[in-house]
């Protein structure tokens, strides 16, 4: 109970003690997916590990979020989970079901002896002599704490890292606007063979003329977004037989503030608001959807972007365009830019960067001459990391040149000791993180800062001492991807 105290406007909370509930080698702040790959390492790593999820499931987007497309290179436990789902039936190329990914996570967890603690928040950090040793949680218990040896904190917020006093970065660099939110839909009674050969499809199949259409004869009463981002067919379902069941991300919430309670609830108002009129829109205009019907709305906001720890090394946009390798690689993606506009529709498949002291819009890959939306210019203009354009942009057939790194020290607070981040909140600037916020990324470098959390305790040191060739190797015998064979790690030997 606390008593109605009111000072200089604002209610005083008087001092209390408050219990120790647990205490664990290893808390994960997050139970999404890279959670997941940072719950699972440590735990099989021999470490009485945690992980803390505010919702009632593990997955986080991929699951309650209904983003089930996990893409990017797929590195060991995630090469485990899409062999688990395979053997249930829900997997389809790199198209998931949402429901049984919960119930294989929920598994792959509680088989590697780690502990699961559902519906609690962390809502303060616990530091002590510049390290991080606890988190403070709510619940329907009240307010503890859980004391542990390392964090991890994958909440893509970066909340036990911001609690802790980290250093951070919020939205780009001029208005500190993230990206735009979305909340995805699922529809159910589709004639999935009837669109797929449909003239829509095969002429316009991101629906970029078809909505500028709409727009003009009022089928959409507004622009919520000028494409389809994706849509995804749902595995484990009858097919052929016009009840085939998909996923669909076209709402979009602009101008957004996710660390804002008031306006997550604007988005998630307007986001269900916005799936309505969506789904109705494509069961009266898109070919195969007469007869869809609306399924479920996400129950978890799709946040693209928020705190962005500073950490030992800021991962850049340069990076991200040049295909960039660096010695201590933990994970690596293929991913270019995909900036959902903070503002306005559209997506950015291009950066602003300054090159050779005059001002150029460079791609990371030859998927960036796609997009919705073009610089200044219009795309004509846009270049590669060495500023060729035109006809001069040719893209290399370099297996190399194909992905770049993410190195161990973007996942690496400054100041705080025994604390790693993974996930969303690495360490990187705006673009670079639109870049790498990919499912299977997010799992990778969730395994990575689970097996550097293990070998600091196993050394007794901190996390930022871990010897990154030690933890390159532990990642290697457990399957993960780093770019071997076909490139140089100093000090590794690709076998």
């Amino acid at each position: 109970m606390l008593e109605l105290n009111e000072k200089s406007g604002k209610i005083l909370e008087s001092e209390k003690l408050l219990t120790v509930d647990c205490e664990y080698d290893v808390v994960v702040v997050g139970g999404g997916i890279a959670g997941i790959g940072a719950a699972i390492a440590a735990a099989r790593a021999g470490c009485r590990t945690l992980v803390i999820e505010m919702s009632s499931s593990l997955g986080g987007l991929a699951t309650i979020g209904l983003v089930n497309i996990p893409l990017d290179h797929l590195s060991g436990i995630g090469k485990e989970m899409f062999k688990r789902l395979e053997e249930v039936d829900a997997l389809w190329h790199c198209n998931t079901d949402p429901e049984k990914h919960k119930l294989i996570l929920d598994r792959m967890v509680r088989e590697s002896g780690c502990d699961i603690l559902f519906v609690t928040y962390v809502v303060d950090s616990i530091v002590r002599n510049g390290a991080i040793c606890g988190v403070v949680v709510e619940s329907k218990s009240g307010r503890k704490v859980i004391l542990a040896k390392r964090v991890v904190d994958c909440s893509g917020d970066a909340d036990a890292a911001f609690f802790a006093g980290c250093e951070y970065e919020v939205g780009r660099a001029e208005d500190g606007l993230p990206q735009g939110c979305s909340l995805e839909f699922r529809l159910g009674g589709v004639e999935w063979d009837k669109y797929v050969n449909s003239e829509l499809k095969s002429s316009d199949p991101y629906w970029i003329e078809f909505v500028k259409n709409a727009l003009k004869t009022g089928d959409l009463p507004y622009e919520v977004d000028n494409h389809l981002n994706w849509m995804t067919h749902v595995p484990g379902r009858p097919e052929h037989c016009g009840k085939d069941e998909v996923s669909i991300c076209f709402a979009h919430s602009r101008n957004c503030k996710p660390l804002c309670n008031h306006d997550l609830t604007r988005m998630y108002l307007e986001g269900r608001e916005q799936c309505d009129m969506l789904w109705k829109f494509i069961k009266k205009c898109v070919p195969g959807f007469e007869s869809c019907w609306l399924i479920d709305t996400g129950t978890l906001l799709g946040v693209r972007d928020s705190r962005r720890i500073t950490g030992e090394y800021i991962l850049n946009a340069y990076d991200v365009a040049s295909r960039a390798k660096f010695d201590d690689v933990i994970a690596i993606s293929w991913r270019g830019f995909d900036i959902h506009n903070p503002t306005g529709p559209g997506n950015l498949r291009w950066v602003e960067w300054e090159l050779n002291g005059q001002k150029r819009y460079i791609v990371a890959h030859k998927g960036g001459l796609g997009g919705s939306a073009f610089p200044p210019g219009g795309k004509e203009v846009l270049c590669d990391y060495q500023g060729k354009a035109g006809k001069d942009l040719v893209f290399s057939d370099d297996p190399q040149m194909s992905y770049y790194d993410i190195p161990y020290r973007s996942l690496v607070p400054l100041h705080v000791d025994n604390l790693l981040v993974a996930g969303r909140c690495l360490s990187a600037d705006f673009p670079a993180q639109a870049a790498t916020r990919l499912v299977m990324c997010c799992n990778a470098m969730g395994e990575a800062a689970g097996a550097a959390a293990a070998i600091s305790l196993k050394r007794g040191i901190t996390p930022r001492q871990v010897d990154r060739i030690e933890l390159q190797q532990v990642l290697l015998k457990n399957n993960c991807t780093l770019g071997l064979p076909g490139r140089v790690i100093p000090g590794l030997q690709a076998k």
